[in-house]
């Protein structure tokens, strides 16, 4: 089973489908429908995070001639099953190659399709029309700089014109990226990576043509990818949650599901801890203890009962002190894994408590947000030799503040031996070895509390499977990054709300929500 599958350069990419597919057209057809298939299926699932697809949606294509023309004229041809009403405007030049017309002509078997030249569509498009979704085929991985004037006019008309398409899609890559960044391309809401994703989708620079970024996987590597891998860096897929997805031992006891400890949130922010252990519940964990400042502990208890608040007496500050570190002490020889830093806050009493943890305490811990100081590095060198990994969970202003700007992720991990989750619209897994990138999620998550969640769902994790911390991390990720999507699915990325996360991680592990 691939749970990740390699990010590919262009030049690597079209070797892999070369080797894979040659001039086999039999071959190449059946990869085209799957693609064209696959981006017809995304854009399905993914359009209602913006409002429900209407029943008669106006589709516009924009086709280039060659094999991305006919994923994009396919995937036209999937949503017309989906919903026949549908009006579909195919917008191109000159002659398809051979693939690419056959694409067309099973296009064309449906009568709500018209065929327009490059000029007639901006004439149409001057006239005020606009479509619902625009599906961008007009050049992949093997375009080469620079643009034809028509297209440039085109691709500029409309990037100027953005509420020309409510949901602007792209098949691969936006039209006009290649290997390197580019001064005009297709701006896409969603790039759907047909097959391979190519490195040029995760380069920060094109960030603003890419948008999300989906992954169409059509089996190109079901076997051992054995080819040049030039950015070592790796596509974590679904796959990585099939271990959870499995029912439970028939004998399954709640010590077996993990115990795990948390010690996070302050009296000014004690949120923090509730969404830690909500994402920790949500996760399957069979004990959750979560040490918390007495003001709250009663009001949590109620909310939450399924967890073991045990009230410790804060200092005068608010935060956690001496009296939290003796209750750890006494906690964690029962506990299977710790969780500490979300809304800690960083008063000095705080950060004592943290180092003596760091030094003192075995288990494999999740180190989040206030926890993540040069100090608690510098705790982490004094660890017992036998101790447990330590999962570190920062964004990349927290990331820059802890290793320095522009440092090397993997010499980060490998200098303090841990395993960092470094959080953005794209979340990158490393273990000092590999890295792993994950792209569900997206604007969902963006809002204050979502790395709460995660780091809940990681310490779960890691509290089940102490000895595979890079691989209960990457599931940690996979499984908000999905139910995030859930979410979005349901309410939209903007009127959610993060505590809503956690009840959307069944439906992500079950396969229930989407097309």
């Amino acid at each position: 089973m691939n749970t990740a599958h390699p990010i590919l350069t262009c030049a690597e990419a079209q070797t892999l489908e070369e080797r894979l597919l040659g001039s086999d057209e039999k071959r190449i057809w059946e990869a085209m429908c799957k693609a064209g298939a696959g981006v017809g299926a995304g854009v399905l699932r993914d359009f209602p995070q913006l409002r429900p697809l209407p029943r008669n949606p106006r589709v516009l294509v924009l086709a280039g001639p060659g094999h991305n023309g006919g994923d994009a004229l396919l995937a036209a041809v999937e949503i017309l099953r989906a919903r026949p009403r549908a009006k579909v405007t195919a917008v191109f030049e000159g002659e398809f190659k051979p693939l690419a017309k056959k694409a067309l002509d099973e296009l064309l078997h449906h009568e709500c399709v018209e065929c327009l030249t490059f000029a007639q569509f901006l004439a149409q498009m001057k006239k005020g029309e606009s479509w619902d979704i625009v599906i961008d085929g007009l050049y992949g991985m093997s375009f080469r700089p620079p643009l034809p004037a028509k297209a440039r006019e085109l691709l500029k008309a409309f990037n100027e014109n953005l509420e020309v398409a409510a949901f602007r899609a792209a098949v691969d890559l936006p039209s006009g990226l290649n290997g390197t960044s580019a001064t005009l391309a297709f701006h896409a809401d969603f790039t759907y990576a047909t097959g391979i994703a190519k490195t040029p989708l995760f380069d920060s620079a094109n960030a603003k043509w890419v948008g999300r970024i989906r992954y169409v996987d059509i089996g190109f590597f079901d076997g051992v990818y054995v080819g040049p891998h030039e950015s070592s860096e790796s596509l974590i897929t679904p796959n990585i949650l099939e271990p959870l997805r499995r029912l439970r031992p028939a004998t399954a006891d709640k010590r077996m599901c993990g115990r795990l400890l948390v010690i996070s949130g302050s009296h000014a922010y004690p949120g923090a801890q509730m969404l830690n252990v909500l994402g920790a519940l949500r996760a399957g964990a069979g004990l959750v203890t979560a040490l918390t400042p007495a003001t709250h502990a009663g009001a949590f208890a109620a909310a939450r009962p399924e967890a073991m608040w045990h009230a410790c007496a804060e200092e005068s500050d608010g935060c956690h002190g001496a009296a939290t570190l003796a209750a750890a002490r006494e906690v964690w020889p029962r506990a299977t894994a710790v969780l500490a830093g979300s809304g800690l806050g960083k008063s000095p009493h705080a950060q004592a408590m943290l180092d003596a943890l760091v030094t003192e305490c075995p288990l494999p811990m999740v180190l989040d947000a206030d926890a993540l100081t040069k100090a608690t590095l510098e705790a982490l060198k004094e660890r017992p030799k036998k101790a447990g990994a330590v999962v570190l969970t920062p964004h990349a202003g927290e990331f820059e503040r802890l290793a320095g700007k522009g440092a090397d992720l993997r010499a980060f991990c490998r200098k303090h031996r841990v395993v960092t989750v470094l959080k953005g619209p794209v979340t990158r897994v490393c273990d000092g070895d590999r890295v792993w990138c994950s792209t569900f999620g997206g604007p969902v998550l963006a809002r204050g509390g979502s790395g709460d969640v995660l780091a809940g769902i990681a310490g779960t994790l890691l509290a089940q499977t102490p000895d595979e911390p890079f691989m209960a991390t990457a599931r940690a990720v996979v499984w908000q990054g999905l139910a995030a999507d859930a979410l979005a699915h349901e309410r939209g990325e903007t009127a959610a709300l993060t505590a809503e996360i956690p009840t959307h991680m069944p439906a992500a592990l079950r396969g229930e929500w989407g097309v």
